[in-house]
């Protein structure tokens, strides 16, 4: 089944610019909204899973704001993104959507979407289950604790459970290795929605003790709003936020073999030149990668002049001409390029007559990059084709995602 419908419709719900930041960021959104979304029921919000921490950092410097951060654990960050509440789920990246799975508690919200490929990904069991409004436990979940809570849920939306899976939840319980406060919050604040940090804060030094941690629980309400929603974490900083999330932040850097500058791969997209190799710092830490990594595709751009004779000519001189198939050489120094998602800020962007061509080239030929817009300079390359204009125009309106 393609689920054609179901996907229009989550489309529709999430909005245009949502699932263009999800999909250029190769996301999952699993879970509650998957169930709700063929079970044909509201959506509150959308969990948002990543396949590596570099997504994330790049996530987050791509789409930060200062009123963005709704509240932040060690195991989630809830934002508004494009006006959606949205949870970046970070307590651990998946290569596929079947390891998310596996930390779910059950399987009536073992679905996903997959947005590298744009296609739902759903546990064998998830449409039978959701049919049938059981609950079949999966023991291997992150948080079964938080499970038990669940089942009340689940039972006001009409699912049942049996005596058998309740007991396995229980005694997955009993299985837990918890030796510390710590350990425990982290049990108990798990990932939807609920925060402890609050209980055991007088004793979390203390030796730990599980008849004095019963104790303070005994002590809490049992209202359930007591236990909803979580305490608003002060983020003062990107970078504070992401020490939080993931620690130390790596930082690429690569050598091009025509000079002896360092180039720094920054998060948010930009390069950085220095003069020597950087030295780690507290909370970031510098690795190197061949130039030739950074070159993942080795594709270029650059705006020409087309004129009546269908000639293709540089702005900056008339008389200098790009011809499809062919290899050109600059007549001073370089030769002046940019990537495709660039294109925006590349010079004479602003020309009304304008064309782009595409060149392919020897990485061995760069002979710089600057900084922030990836303005790169070629000794020589190979004119592939003229890029038709539906394929760029798209990046003046804000229509386009990098893939």
């Amino acid at each position: 089944m393609d689920f054609e419908f179901e996907k229009k419709r989550l489309y529709g719900l999430l909005g245009e610019k949502v699932v263009k930041t999800l999909r250029s960021h190769n996301c999952y959104l699993a879970g509650g909204a998957i169930t709700s979304l063929f079970c044909n029921r509201e959506i509150n919000d959308f969990d948002i899973y990543f396949r590596n921490a570099d997504d994330l950092v790049t996530f987050i410097y791509e789409h930060w704001g200062s009123d963005w951060i709704v509240t932040s654990t060690d195991k989630a960050t809830t934002i508004k993104l494009h006006g959606k509440d949205v949870q970046l789920i970070h307590f651990k990246y998946f290569d596929d959507a079947n390891e998310i799975f596996d930390t779910f508690d059950f399987t009536a919200c073992m679905g996903a979407f997959d947005f590298a490929i744009e296609e739902f990904v759903l546990h064998p069991d998830f449409l039978r289950h959701n049919s049938q409004r059981v609950l079949k436990f999966n023991t291997n979940t992150a948080f079964p604790i938080v499970s038990l809570l669940r089942v009340a849920k689940y039972q006001e939306k009409g699912y049942t459970i049996s005596k058998t899976e309740f007991i396995k939840i229980i005694m997955t319980c009993m299985n837990l290795k918890i030796e510390s406060y710590d350990d425990l919050k982290h049990q108990l604040g798990g990932m939807y929605g609920i925060n402890y940090d609050r209980l055991f804060d007088e004793v979390k030094d203390e030796e730990f003790s599980l008849d004095k941690a019963i104790e303070y629980v005994s002590n809490l309400s049992y209202d359930d709003s007591h236990f909803e929603g979580t305490d608003v974490t002060e983020i003062s900083s990107i970078e504070n936020l992401l020490k939080k999330i993931v620690g130390k932040l790596k930082f690429k850097y690569f050598k091009l073999p025509s000079n002896d500058d360092i180039y720094i791969l920054e998060p948010n997209g930009d390069i950085e030149r220095t003069n020597e190799i950087p030295e780690d710092e507290e909370d970031i830490v510098y690795y190197e990668i061949p130039y030739t990594d950074f070159l993942h595709e080795t594709k270029l751009y650059k705006f020409v002049e087309k004129n009546y004779n269908g000639e293709l000519r540089s702005f900056f001189n008339s008389n200098f001409r790009y011809e499809i198939g062919k290899e050109v050489r600059p007549r001073n120094e370089y030769l002046f390029f940019t990537t495709f998602e660039n294109l925006k800020y590349a010079t004479y962007s602003h020309q009304n007559n304008k064309t782009c061509i595409e060149v392919e080239f020897d990485p061995a030929d760069i002979a710089d990059i600057n900084s922030g817009k990836h303005e790169i300079k070629l000794r020589k390359c190979r004119v592939i084709r003229e890029v038709p204009k539906e394929e760029w125009e798209p990046i003046f309106k804000d229509e386009f995602m990098p893939s």
